[in-house]
This record gives C-alpha cells, sequence and structure tokens, in this order.
C-alpha cells in the first residue's frame, strides 16, 4: 500500500466539512451501536472528544437529514451477520457536516465501520434520493420500511437489482475515484472483481434471452400438430414428430428452468458470491490500509488497550479477506455447475436438431404436407438458429467466467497474504493511534 499524503486540514464548503482523501474515519460499537473505540479522524470530524464518544450511541453524529429508511436496511443487513455499505451524512455536533462511504461490517463483540471521502457522480445522485426520502418521511409519513422500499425501488431504476448490487458498484467506483484523487494505481483485484461482474450481468442477459427464445419455440410443436390433424386424421408419422418435438422441446425448457429461475439462478448466485467477495475484498483493504497507518498521528495516548484494538482491527481484516476467498470458491462451484448445465442444454438442443430435420424431410413427400408445413418448419428453424447462437455466446462466458474466477482466487490468496503481512510489520513496529475505552 502507498504511504498516506500529508494530511490536509480540515475545512468546509458552507456548512459542509471537507476533509481528506487519504483520511479513512473508524469506529467500533457494541452490539447496541454503543461507542467502544474510534480514531482522530472520527474524533476531529464529530467534533466530540473522543473520552465522550467512548460509551456514547454511534447516533450522536446522526444527521437529520438521513432517511430512516436508509438506516432500516442497513441495520437490517449487519444484524443478518453480512457488511453494509452505504453514502451516510454525519453531523459535527458544533456545526455543520460531512458525507462519508460507510463501509461496516459484524465483528467480535459488536461492529466495525471505516468510512471514506465519496466523490462521484453516484454520490452526487444518492444525495437527491435522499433528499426526496427525507422529504416523503417528513410529509408523507413513510414509515423506515415504506422509505427503504421506496429507496429500493429507485436503486431499481437506476439498473441495481437489490441493495447488495448497489453496495458493490458504490464501493468499487468510490475506491477507483479515490485512488485516482491519491494519485494511485488501480487497485487489481478490485477492478478484476468488477469486470467479472460485467461478464455475470451480460451471461444474465444471455439467459433472459434464451428464456424468451424457449418460449417462443414451445408453441410451435403446437402448430405441427394441428397441421398434422389435418394431414393424417388417423395419425401418422408428422403427428408423432409433432408429438417427439413437443416433448424434448418441453424437457429442455423445464431443465432451463431449473438454472435461470428463481433461486436455481446459476448465473445469479454467482452474482451475489462475486458481489460479496468484492465488498469484503474491499473492506479488507480499507481496514488493511487504516492498521498500516495507525501510527499517523500521536496524542500521547498508549497501553496496552491500544495494542489490542489494533490486533482487533487486524482480526477483521483476516476475516474479510478469508470471508471474501470463501465467496469466490463458492463462485468457482457454481460456474462449474453453470459449465455443466450450458453442455448438457446444448446436447439436448441437438437432439432437436435431429427431431427438426427429420419433420422437414417429412414434410417434403407430399406438396400437400410441404405447403401446409414449411411455414411452421422455417419459423422453427430460425427459433433454434436463434437458441444456438445464445448458447453458444452463453458457453463462451461461462468459460471465461470460469477462467476468471480461478485467476482471481489465486491473485486473492497473493494478495491477502501480502495485506496481512504489511500488517504484521506494521503491528509489530508501532503504536496504534485508536481510542478505546480506558
Amino acid at each position: 500500500m502507498s504511504a498516506p499524503s500529508p494530511k490536509p486540514s480540515l475545512h468546509s464548503e458552507g456548512s459542509e466539512l471537507i476533509y481528506g482523501f487519504d483520511e479513512l474515519i473508524y469506529s467500533r460499537t457494541d452490539p447496541r451501536g454503543v461507542i467502544v473505540s474510534g480514531n482522530d479522524v472520527f474524533e476531529r470530524l464529530s467534533g466530540v472528544p473522543w473520552r465522550e464518544l467512548i460509551g456514547s450511541p454511534h447516533r450522536v453524529i446522526r444527521h437529520p437529514e438521513m432517511p430512516k429508511g436508509f438506516f432500516h436496511l442497513f441495520w437490517s443487513m449487519l444484524k443478518s451477520g453480512e457488511p453494509a455499505v452505504g453514502y451516510v451524512r454525519n453531523r459535527n455536533v458544533n456545526s455543520g457536516y460531512y458525507w462519508v462511504l460507510a463501509a461496516a461490517i459484524p465483528c467480535e463483540g459488536g461492529y466495525f465501520s471505516v468510512r471514506m471521502r465519496p466523490s462521484t457522480d453516484l454520490f452526487a445522485t444518492m444525495r437527491g434520493i435522499y433528499a426526496d426520502l427525507v422529504a416523503g418521511e417528513r410529509n408523507e409519513g413513510l414509515s423506515p420500511e415504506a422509505s427503504s422500499q421506496r429507496l429500493l425501488d429507485r436503486l431499481a431504476q437506476l439498473g441495481h437489482a437489490d441493495y447488495h448490487a448497489f453496495a458493490a458498484h458504490a464501493l468499487a467506483l468510490e475506491i477507483r475515484a479515490r485512488d485516482r484523487a491519491l494519485r494511485r494505481p488501480p487497485d487489481a483485484q478490485t477492478e478484476a472483481l468488477d469486470s467479472l461482474l460485467a461478464l455475470l450481468h451480460e451471461a444474465l442477459a444471455e439467459q433472459s434471452r434464451l428464456v424468451a427464445q424457449f418460449g417462443d419455440l414451445v408453441l410451435l410443436p403446437v402448430n405441427m400438430r394441428l397441421v398434422a390433424a389435418r394431414l393424417e386424421p388417423q395419425g401418422g408419422p408428422i403427428s408423432q414428430i409433432s408429438v417427439n418435438y413437443k416433448l424434448a422441446s418441453e424437457e429442455i425448457a423445464r431443465r432451463l428452468s431449473g438454472i435461470v429461475s428463481g433461486k436455481g439462478n446459476i448465473c445469479g448466485r454467482m452474482a451475489v458470491a462475486v458481489r460479496h467477495s468484492l465488498i469484503l475484498t474491499a473492506c479488507a483493504r480499507l481496514q488493511g490500509e487504516l492498521a498500516q497507518n495507525s501510527n499517523r498521528t500521536n496524542n500521547g495516548y498508549t497501553g496496552e488497550e491500544r495494542r489490542i484494538e489494533l490486533q482487533k482491527l487486524t482480526d477483521v481484516m483476516r476475516s474479510s479477506l478469508g470471508r471474501a476467498q470463501a465467496a469466490l470458491r463458492e463462485a468457482e462451484t457454481l460456474a462449474a455447475q453453470l459449465n455443466e448445465a450450458s453442455v448438457d442444454l446444448r446436447r439436448m438442443i441437438l437432439g432437436l436438431d435431429t427431431i427438426r430435420i427429420l419433420a422437414r424431410v417429412e414434410s417434403r413427400k407430399s406438396a400437400e404436407s410441404q405447403a401446409a408445413l414449411t411455414a411452421t418448419i422455417d419459423r422453427i428453424d430460425e427459433v433454434q438458429g436463434s437458441i444456438s447462437e445464445t448458447l453458444k455466446r452463453l458457453m463462451e462466458q461461462t468459460f471465461a467466467i470460469t477462467a476468471g474466477l480461478a485467476s482471481l482466487r489465486r491473485g486473492s490468496s497473493a494478495a491477502a497474504a501480502e495485506a496481512l503481512a504489511e500488517v504484521d510489520a506494521a503491528e509489530a513496529g508501532s503504536e496504534p493511534q485508536v481510542y478505546a475505552a480506558q
């Protein structure tokens, strides 16, 4: 990690307090949200001496212009054991306010939060959404639950499937912007995970296209059978072919539904795992930077409590890295399942091709059958051709996803080992400047 740049002095723009991109805000609370530790940046921005911060509820810095719906979502994620990410407007108790992108995570004995300065266009968009939500809560009497649903609806309009998808996107954008502001190279792991998510979104789009194409396909055997009933009142080869085609296409549609619908959506589950890994990897990176730079100031506080606190910080980072790698392993397992399912679908569609060719051959045995069946079989040819092309693209994407995951996991292990070594070195040679209850 790069050495921190010189810390700029805190200044204000209107009533908003502006702090440095290199500064990270840290706090840890007990399970009730009571502050048990924090750093000097937290103290300075809150305007509360750290000895008063310790033991105070974290809501002491909550700004009245923050929507309650946001906190309803944020705390529901934390209480379920998941990391929670979001833009937060906090108050300085003397005057003004400051914005952060907060990344909080459950830890032993409570919750850990590291926060950084946001600056992207998405941040500007969210400020407007928050203002609308606050107005709704005040003027319409929106409950926290209703306000949180309105927030999710607004995020869906921005193209985010759920809040976790938004959180991963926001973290990737803000970390990239922060690195640019600090003249650092892009973070390789974050960039690779973000690129993999983009590929997964493309694969999900191909899956949706495939489902729609099969919706068209399963109707065609019905048309063929109606024609066959006129040509072969007592039944015959065309009638049997239409039955076989119907059964085969329905089986493929059933198989497809099993891997792309609801909780069985393999690609969707992979996206969830990769998003989870991105969030945890980004959290670990910020946690590691905080641990490395924990001795950047010296306010004269020493003691065993501080060494214990740095160990807790390091433990949170180790946990985040371990969970991020576990999420990647889960995604790899799902990628193998998706690859197997794609190959199986391809095999079944080749079998469907055989039935389609038989239908074409049989239709040409008489002028009457050819005239009656040509349009239907031509349409089957067209739809099956589209299905084959879509499935081919999906298989290519699956291969790329599998390769990307394997590379990411190897890189993640190496990056984690390097980050932990840096933190261990910092821990061995420094007194952490975090404030804990004495």
